[in-house]
């Protein structure tokens, strides 16, 4: 039998059979390029600090993003966070109510900037006045109250409670950052990477780095609380009470905290966070204004996020505080 190749015969062959040349080729790529999908590390909620910024706010400037990407670059957060993301509310129209609840959804959001104002889509008439049924934070509330963490430190289950159940398992007195169990908390950490199989971590060295990035991580946590506590007790923030019916029960807790209760020492978060409204100025004339009183931050709860690293979103909004006040 004749099995020589020659042009003809090759041309016959093109011509008719191009075609499952070409569909074996795409499979082949599709099937290296599922292999290297399934295969590929992919990146944990925890490495990704999601900032909202609420759609009744202005929208966020160029300074912003940079002072965002900085705090990833310095020494802000610990470890575990490599990338910063946001979603502008205040940009989106018509399609905020459904990126916000596909965001959250998917586990991407840490902290929202909101503010405490009067929810203009529940404005109605009385008596020739116009009135609200709620304001923004009692809105965000009744719609995304499985999203929010309460932030009372009294009420057990609450951020700022659970922040110091898990730093007393460390620190004989968390206000000492000198009574710290290293040991536990290497530990811990060595228990935790082998029971999530943590690709960072696999070589002895890689594993010696990691506690003692740990450490520095449980520190920041605690410094951090101290600093809160701080802001609190000098009236510099303050906790919001809200209250609002979701679905058939009435939630009631302190979901969100004012982070310019007074302008005058935090008006400087306008470049984070801000908002325009109008006021009469001196020659009685109609006039707008930026501002960021009672501007209030929001500490998202998602479920894909280790409770171990929810506490990043603390490191970040006591950053923002310290550079408003230095400022």
């Amino acid at each position: 039998m004749d099995a020589k190749i020659t042009k003809k015969r090759l041309s016959h062959m093109l011509s008719y059979d191009w075609l499952k040349i070409v569909g074996l080729a795409l499979a082949l790529i599709l099937f290296w390029n599922l292999i290297f999908t399934m295969t590929a590390t992919r990146m944990r909620p925890s490495q990704q600090f999601t900032v909202f910024n609420h759609y009744a706010n202005n929208a966020w400037q160029d300074d912003f993003y940079i002072e965002l990407h900085d705090t990833i670059e310095g020494d802000v957060f610990s470890y575990e966070v490599i990338e910063e993301s946001t979603s502008d509310l205040a940009t989106l129209g018509e399609y905020t109510l459904t990126v916000s609840s596909t965001r959250l959804q998917t586990d991407e959001g840490d902290v929202m900037f909101i503010p405490k104002l009067a929810d203009k889509a529940t404005a109605y008439e009385e008596n020739g006045e116009t009135k609200y049924e709620a304001d923004y934070l009692q809105t965000f509330l009744k719609n995304y109250r499985p999203y929010l963490h309460n932030l009372d430190p009294e009420t057990q289950g609450g951020y700022f409670y659970e922040l110091k159940t898990y730093l007393k398992g460390y620190y004989t007195d968390y206000k000492n950052g000198e009574t710290v169990d290293k040991a536990k908390i290497e530990a811990d950490f060595v228990a935790r990477i082998k029971a999530n199989g943590d690709k960072r971590f696999r070589t002895e060295e890689q594993i010696a780095l990691g506690k003692k990035q740990e450490i520095e991580r449980i520190e920041k946590y605690r410094a951090s609380l101290v600093k809160m506590e701080g802001f609190l007790e000098s009236g510099t923030i303050a906790f919001e009470e809200v209250e609002a019916t979701v679905g058939e029960n009435q939630e009631k807790g302190k979901f969100a905290l004012n982070i310019c209760p007074n302008e005058e020492t935090m008006g400087a978060l306008k470049k984070y966070a801000s908002y325009s409204e109008t006021f009469i100025d001196q020659d009685g004339k109609e006039a707008a204004r930026t501002t960021a009183k009672d501007m209030c931050v929001m500490f998202f709860d998602t479920q894909g996020t280790e409770e171990t690293f929810e506490y990043e979103s603390l490191l970040y909004v006591v950053h923002v505080i310290e550079q408003c006040l230095a400022a």
